[in-house]
C-alpha cells in the first residue's frame, strides 16, 4: 500500500531538563520522515521505544500518516471519514431538532471536502456541497438523490481519507481552516466558528466513544487555529430608543442634578416657588406660592 512503508529508522532519546521538569522524547522516522513522541519518564520513553523496535525487526510496515506500526491501530480506524460521518448522521438525526441537522449537515460538507485523496475539480463544486449537505447528510433524502448526485457521492467515498487521518497535524489544519473560511475565502465571523467547532467537538467525541479515535484532535488553548473569540458587541435591538426613554414619558418628573459647592454657596434667589395642592372637591387647583424666606402668599 502506498501509505505504508519499510523504510524506519531510530535515533537517540533526547533529554531535555526544563524548569517544568525532564522529558524524554523518543525520536524514528518513516520513509525519511522524522518522528517524535515525548513522555515524561525514561522508563515509558524506553517502554515505547522498545516496542516500535520490535515491531520495525518482525519487519512490520510502518503507517506514514501516523509513523507508527499498523498493528498500534485498532481495526475499526481503516473506515473512512466519510463512512464514519454517514453512520454518525443516522444514530443523531431522530435526536437533534431540524436547525441541528442543517448546521450539523454544514460542517460535515466543510470537513469531507477537506479529508480528502484530492479535490473534486472535475465536478462544479457547488453541486458537490449540494450532494453532501442535501443528499449525504440527509437521513431522509439520501435515497432520492438523483443520478448525477449518486456519481458525486460515489467518488468522495470512494477518495474520503480514512480516520487515522486525524492524528496527522497537516489533516487537522486543513479541517480548521475550511472552519474559518467562506466560500469566497474571505474569513468566517469568530462566532460562526466557535459554533461549528462546538458541532467538531461532538462528532470526535462519538469518534472516541467507537474507539476510532484515542484523543480530540483539535488544538487548544492559545494555538494559532485554537478557537477565536467572539467579539462582545451590543444587539442595537436591545438599546432603548430616545423618544421611549421615561424621561420622555407624560408626567414623569426627572432628578434635579447635585449642587455643585459654587451654588451652595450663592445667595437665595427671591423668585418666588409655587408649589401645586392636591385638587379641591369642587375641582379647582389653587395654588400657593412661597417666597425663599418660607412665607406664602
Amino acid at each position: 500500500m502506498t501509505d505504508r512503508s519499510f523504510k524506519v529508522r531510530f535515533y537517540d532519546t533526547e533529554v531535555y531538563k526544563g524548569k517544568r521538569g525532564t522529558t524524554h522524547t523518543v525520536r524514528w522516522s518513516v520513509n525519511g520522515k522524522r518522528r517524535g513522541e515525548t513522555f515524561k519518564t525514561s522508563a515509558l520513553a524506553e517502554s515505547f521505544r522498545a516496542t516500535l523496535l520490535v515491531a520495525a525487526n518482525n519487519g512490520e510496515p510502518f503507517d506514514l500518516a501516523t509513523g507508527r506500526p499498523v498493528s498500534h491501530a485498532s481495526p475499526t480506524a481503516e473506515i473512512t471519514w466519510y463512512e464514519f460521518a454517514l453512520q454518525y448522521v443516522d444514530m443523531k438525526w431522530p435526536r437533534i431538532s431540524a436547525n441541528n441537522r442543517k448546521s450539523t449537515a454544514k460542517v460535515l460538507t466543510k470537513i469531507t471536502l477537506a479529508l480528502l485523496h484530492a479535490q473534486p475539480t472535475h465536478f462544479d463544486p457547488v453541486e458537490v456541497r449540494t450532494a453532501l449537505r442535501e443528499y449525504a447528510f440527509n437521513k431522509n433524502r439520501r435515497d432520492e438523490a438523483p443520478p448525477e448526485i449518486r456519481t458525486i457521492l460515489s467518488w468522495i467515498r470512494r477518495n474520503s481519507l480514512p480516520m487515522r487521518a486525524w492524528e496527522d497535524l497537516k489533516h487537522v489544519d486543513h479541517v480548521m481552516l475550511a472552519l474559518g473560511t467562506r466560500l469566497d475565502g474571505s474569513r468566517t465571523a469568530a462566532s460562526s466558528v466557535n459554533r461549528d467547532r462546538r458541532i467538531t467537538n461532538v462528532v470526535l467525541k462519538q469518534a472516541i466513544r467507537q474507539r476510532l479515535l484515542r484523543t480530540n484532535p483539535l488544538p487548544k488553548g492559545k494555538d494559532e487555529n485554537a478557537a477565536p473569540k467572539a467579539a462582545g458587541a451590543v444587539d442595537k435591538r436591545s438599546l432603548l430608543h430616545p423618544a421611549r426613554s421615561p424621561a420622555s414619558w407624560p408626567g414623569s418628573v426627572t432628578a434635579p442634578a447635585p449642587a455643585t459647592a459654587s451654588a451652595r454657596s450663592s445667595p437665595p434667589s427671591t423668585t418666588r416657588a409655587c408649589v401645586r395642592r392636591k385638587p379641591s372637591p369642587c375641582g379647582s387647583m389653587p395654588r400657593r406660592c412661597r417666597r425663599p424666606g418660607g412665607e406664602s402668599s
